[in-house]
């Protein structure tokens, strides 16, 4: 939720500042296209790729990809034009090609569609 709250409150700058791994900011081209992607990491087993996008006139969106093992996890979210709050995050099961299902993935996804205002693909 601390990032989704930087998402419709923080410039593109301070988004980076906050959230871009030292020695891995956005390049020039990221910069100008307002991107930032980052890692999370939770354990040695367990992060999180994020792409955040805050290109101005645009909705800002973020999406998150579980890795090890919450391999599969997939989260996004998306604030829409006319609201100063996202409509709440979207999160699915979705591995990629060629990768295995993190041991804990569905779990984690059902635990946070659980949580109030998170949404599923189905719901929409």
């Amino acid at each position: 939720m601390l990032l989704t709250d930087g998402l419709c409150r923080k410039s593109y700058d301070q988004f980076v500042d906050s959230y871009s791994n030292p020695g891995d900011e956005p390049d020039e081209t990221e910069r100008n296209a307002r991107i930032s992607r980052f890692k999370m990491r939770f354990s040695s087993s367990c992060w999180y790729e994020a792409t955040a996008s805050l290109y101005e006139n645009a909705q800002p969106w973020m999406f998150l990809a579980g890795g090890g093992d919450d391999c599969g996890v997939c989260i996004s979210v998306r604030v829409p034009a006319d609201a100063a709050e996202p409509s709440g995050p979207l999160v699915d099961l979705h591995v990629p090609r060629g990768a295995k299902k993190g041991h804990d993935a569905r779990a984690m996804v059902r635990a946070l569609r659980d949580i109030p205002g998170w949404r599923k693909v189905a719901a929409l």
